[in-house]
């Protein structure tokens, strides 16, 4: 797959759940997206949207607490720390293909 012209963000949106459960829970996607857009352009979290390349992951049905240790807080640290990984791994292919190419 040809990952040249996109990057990796995070997206949060809320989850819905049964009226029974109390409190707020959210979801947590790490999406490629092309490099004209930015999170903003994202209108949700869905493979078929038109302006995602690919849903890399998503964390469902996170707890939204009050503090940083809660589900939220926790899969929203792992998701940055999985789309700077990928960008950064993006960056090395390209320089390799580069010099490659020369």
């Amino acid at each position: 797959m040809e990952t040249l012209g996109t990057h990796y963000v995070v997206k949060t949106a809320g989850a819905n759940m049964p009226a029974s459960c109390w409190g707020k829970y959210g979801r947590v996607a790490v999406l490629e997206i092309a490099d004209t857009l930015t999170v903003a352009d994202i209108d949700r979290i869905d493979a078929r949207s038109k302006k995602i390349v690919s849903v890399v992951r998503t964390w469902e049905k996170r707890h939204i607490g009050k503090t940083s240790r809660c589900a939220f807080q926790i899969a929203l640290k792992e998701a940055r720390e999985l789309a700077e990984a990928l960008n950064k791994a993006d960056q090395v292919v390209a320089k390799i293909k580069k010099e490659l190419n020369k």
